[in-house]
């Protein structure tokens, strides 16, 4: 049985042809969907061995290490990643979704809104803030590594879900007498709703387990800081770390 499948997969090389037997047998993949120029997948195969897809052709979703949604519509996705995206987390997949107007609540992610780690609250989440330096509430996490963050003036507004770890947050600025986000402020105070005058935080990244998997969440869109010096890092950092808590990377 090993001498037929060394000969098929002799005959698919020799033919230029790609399999999915030939896939599940090589290294995980990482599969990149949306405007992902801030990816760079040389650097992330050097430091993963994973190579980055745009498509999921020939592939099976648990052939994935991690999946990337990057500022794209829910309804825009392969269906292949649509029927399969929730299955695919709980089974031990990883999950990177970022911010934009075609993200979350504007990119119509309610319909997977358990594996989220933001309540989305509006169907039109993709607001301009006020410029403030965020701030880390996790400042040991290995995405965090030697990141320094510039200011971010878009967000999608969301809050955090219950059970979601809140990795990075936007200070205070906007008047919003009575809102809770029901995260965690400064000093671990759950639910604080900002730093005086009734002014409110913005939850930027958050992370939670679901099922076997982990979905990480970026509520600003990462092709907005190109000119942050501390961006190529930043994204190593994430994709490093999403790859190693996969199931695949874990067996790997």
């Amino acid at each position: 049985m090993h001498r037929g499948w060394v000969a098929r997969a002799f005959l698919c090389l020799a033919l230029g042809w790609s399999s999915p037997l030939l896939a599940a047998q090589s290294a995980p993949a990482i599969l990149a969907l949306g405007n992902t120029a801030f990816l760079n997948p040389a650097a992330i195969q050097a430091s993963t061995g994973a190579e980055v897809k745009t498509g999921p052709d020939g592939f099976a979703l648990k052939d994935f290490a991690v999946i990337v949604l990057a500022n794209v519509a829910y309804a825009s996705l392969p269906d292949l990643v649509q029927q399969g995206l929730v299955e695919y987390v709980t089974e031990g997949g990883t999950l990177l979704l970022t911010g934009g107007p075609q993200a979350f609540g504007s990119g119509g992610y309610q319909a997977v809104a358990p594996i989220v780690p933001f309540e989305i609250r509006s169907t039109s989440d993709w607001r301009a803030i006020p410029f403030r330096t965020p701030v880390a509430l996790q400042p040991g996490h290995p995405i965090l590594a030697g990141v320094a963050f510039i200011t971010v003036g878009n967000v999608n507004d969301m809050n955090p879900r219950p059970g979601a770890t809140e990795i990075l947050q936007s200070a205070g600025g906007g008047s919003a007498a009575g809102r809770v986000t029901g995260g965690t402020g400064p000093g671990g105070v759950p639910g604080s709703g900002g730093t005086g005058g009734g002014s409110y935080l913005y939850p930027l990244i958050a992370e939670i387990g679901v099922g076997a998997g982990r979905v990480l969440g970026i509520a600003f869109d990462l092709n907005e800081f190109r000119g942050m010096r501390d961006l190529g890092q930043f994204v190593q950092n994430t994709m490093t770390y999403l790859h190693g808590v996969s199931r695949l990377g874990r067996s790997r």
